[in-house]
């Protein structure tokens, strides 16, 4: 069922929880969202359709209840080009290689990076391992979230606009002209 505009989702939107209890060996796995996972994941995300979607992982044991999450995740999506609104097609091939986490242990490292500065926290944070569980499906959601084309356009289409009201009045327009004529009002 679709996610109405303004409507909060109540948990994540796809959800496959894998868990990671006396977990000694390798897990390794291929997940496949059905049409209703991916109907929902592409009305949250604004796509026109999400025709396949799929993630495959292997979660190793490191050390101290972490584990490496390496894979790799896939989709074929359509969006509406930010131009012309025409149909887009695009896929999205996103290696996967991160570090899972016991929540508790991320907060104490997190605490102790900030004390020392902002630059010492990492690009990809360690996903969370709550319970024993990691939800593969919402960092699947979030890892495509994150690869799709935030401004899509049709091959050669460019963004050209003039503003015509400026040009009528022989005057550019910029973002500070509206405060112009309130400044030039004020001095009247």
């Amino acid at each position: 069922m679709p996610i109405k505009a303004g409507e909060a989702a109540k948990g994540p939107i796809l959800s496959h929880l894998i868990s990671l209890r006396d977990r000694l060996q390798p897990i390794e796995g291929r997940l496949e969202f059905g049409g209703n996972e991916r109907a929902r994941l592409a009305s949250f995300l604004k796509l026109e359709s999400l025709d396949d979607f799929s993630f495959r992982y292997r979660l190793e044991p490191v050390s101290g209840e972490r584990f490496r999450l390496t894979g790799h995740l896939s989709a074929r999506l359509t969006q509406a080009c930010v131009v012309t609104l025409e149909p887009v097609s695009e896929e999205v091939e996103e290696a996967v290689d991160l570090e899972c986490w016991p929540q508790d242990q991320i907060k104490e490292e997190v605490e102790e990076e900030q004390a020392i500065g902002p630059e010492a926290l990492p690009d990809d944070p360690p996903v969370p391992i709550i319970g024993d569980q990691i939800d593969l499906g919402a960092l699947a959601a979030e890892i495509l979230a994150s690869a799709i084309n935030p401004y899509p356009r049709k091959d050669g289409v460019a963004f050209d606009w003039e503003d015509r009201k400026a040009m009528d009045e022989g005057k550019a327009e910029g973002p500070f002209a509206e405060l112009e004529k309130l400044k030039s009002k004020k001095r009247s």
